[in-house]
């Protein structure tokens, strides 16, 4: 308890230090009690706070934002966390090494595909459904060109620091609890945005702790890993795959 307690103290204000203590195996139950820490928080905090906050304008869901709704949402957190990381570990080998220039130019374009694919779909004259899940599976089954680059030994040591960064999100529940009883909507978005930065420079100071990157390269890794996170989410939605409040439940959380 000790170990993990440090850990997330790590996380939180020193992340390279907290890179570094993953270097030999990846410290994965550590940092996978601090994930299951963070999906309990995840799932009490929904379900119990009103389903109209941050949204007071929002129409009653058509499933009822109850204890079992939450559930369904959080058993998709896990997939969606697995993706992220695959996509970090691929878009970091892809970024480590070459010209910077060609590799950020290909690496934009890469990442916004998805969302290209998507703006045609959803477009009233737009392309077919059978093109836009081919398309989308393609987007992302280019990572495993990538991926077969880097061994369990490489990859372990970035997935454990990517479960462990969880900890940001454990401690915004405190402003975020406070947003409900203030009823303040803005301390609430403003909880998430802090949120998106702080993962930002806590995953590019620990890619650079643990792979040797520029923060250049560290920070484009982490900003389209989460780009194609959000993007993934969406396709699951266009695919028939996921109802759009359990897609608009997994944007919130």
């Amino acid at each position: 308890m000790i170990k993990v307690i440090q850990l997330c103290r790590d996380y939180l204000f020193f992340p390279s230090r907290g890179a570094a203590q993953n270097k030999e195996s990846g410290e994965i139950p550590s940092n996978l009690s601090i994930y299951l820490v963070f999906l309990l928080l995840s799932l009490l905090f929904y379900w119990l706070k009103p389903w109209n906050f941050p949204d007071h304008y929002a129409p009653f869901p058509s499933q009822s934002p109850n204890f079992n709704f939450w559930l369904k949402v959080m058993l998709w957190q896990p997939p969606l966390e697995i993706v992220w990381i695959l996509c970090l570990l691929g878009i970091m080998i892809w970024l480590e090494k070459g010209n910077l220039f060609f590799k950020i130019t290909t690496g934009i374009f890469w990442t916004a595909m998805p969302f290209i694919l998507i703006v045609l779909y959803a477009q009233r004259n737009g392309i077919s459904k059978p093109f836009f899940d081919i398309g989308e599976t393609l987007c992302f089954a280019f990572f495993i060109f990538p991926l077969r680059k880097i061994g369990k030994s490489e990859a372990l040591p970035i997935a454990g620091f990517m479960l462990g960064l969880n900890a940001i999100g454990i401690i915004l529940f405190l402003p975020m609890i406070l947003s409900v009883w203030l009823n303040s909507s803005s301390l609430f978005n403003g909880s998430q945005i802090v949120g998106g930065l702080w993962m930002l420079w806590a995953g590019m100071m620990g890619l650079r702790e643990l792979r040797g990157l520029r923060l250049s390269r560290a920070f484009l890794a982490v900003l389209f890993s989460l780009l194609f996170q959000i993007a993934f989410a969406f396709a699951l939605y266009f695919m028939g795959l996921v109802p759009k409040e359990i897609l608009k439940a997994l944007l919130y959380a």
